[in-house]
């Protein structure tokens, strides 16, 4: 069976993976104050990301039921 995804990519996300893993150990405590509209910001951030990834599915979609449809007729 062909895999679906080369070596060199797996092991690119592999070192990338443990990078933050121990980028994350290492992380100083900040004593920051937190303003009351950096709530109103993540909300938004959280919103644009969602209608981002919604628009992305609707433009993309011909696409990604295609590449599932491939694998549903090899069978």
């Amino acid at each position: 069976m062909k895999r679906l995804i080369p070596n060199a990519i797996l092991n690119a996300l592999w070192v990338v993976y443990l990078a933050t893993c121990l980028s994350l150990l290492f992380i100083a405590p900040a004593n920051a104050y937190i303003d009351p509209g950096s709530g109103s910001i993540i909300f938004q951030a959280v919103i644009g990301g969602a209608l981002a990834a919604g628009v992305g599915i609707k433009v993309f979609w011909g696409r990604i039921v295609s590449f599932f449809r491939r694998f549903r007729r090899k069978r």
